[in-house]
């Protein structure tokens, strides 16, 4: 029966389905119509449902939404676990020739860059909401909250070189690549010098 299985998709997918999903598991998306109509379901953006009894995932939405953007900066130490604090405006990296039109919409903050470099060191990191959003790794989020105009503040900095000291997973070669291709080796030396 389509119900069961359109509520089998939700479960696996921690409450949220897409229309993309429902069309390849060839659901009638009608059901999804009449869902909504009867409180059942709900639409949080263009072709993204939830189950309203559960936790809306804001940051997988966004992903959905702008595909080619990668959470950023302050956005991606929070999904990492390497400050403390959830973003009031989320952070995202496009390709230099990406305009999202509707981004204004919501509560992100784009910045663009060239292609090489929007593309190196992209992961895939869960959610508080348990799904899976592109983000850039450790070292070159460490490497970005240094190099860039808007530099994140002090505090941020330091909770995310003490907490990336900490951590068992660290690669500190990648780092040192990282911080030779955006020129940022004598900060990054300095701060590592100091909490290795």
């Amino acid at each position: 029966m389509q119900i069961d299985r359109l509520r089998l998709l939700l479960k696996q997918n921690n409450g949220l389905v897409t229309r993309q999903q429902v069309s390849n598991d060839k659901i009638d998306l009608h059901l999804i119509g009449d869902l909504i109509h009867k409180g059942k379901l709900e639409r949080v953006d263009r072709g993204v449902y939830i189950d309203p009894k559960i936790f809306e995932d804001d940051m997988f939405i966004l992903q959905y939404r702008f595909n080619k953007g990668v959470f950023f900066k302050d956005t991606a130490l929070f999904l990492h676990g390497m400050i403390d604090r959830t973003p009031g405006t989320y952070q995202m990296n496009f390709p230099a020739n990406y305009h999202p039109m509707a981004i204004g919409r919501y509560p992100v903050k784009a910045y663009r860059q060239k292609a090489d470099w929007q593309t190196l060191g992209v992961e895939q990191v869960m959610t508080p909401g348990r799904h899976l959003v592109r983000v850039y790794n450790k070292e070159r989020t460490l490497c970005d909250i240094i190099r860039t105009r808007d530099s994140s503040d002090a505090e941020t900095i330091k909770q995310a070189m003490v907490s990336y000291a900490q951590m068992t997973d660290k690669n500190l070669q990648r780092l040192s690549e990282y911080a030779a291709i955006f020129k940022v080796q004598d900060k990054i030396r300095l701060y590592m010098g100091v909490l290795l």
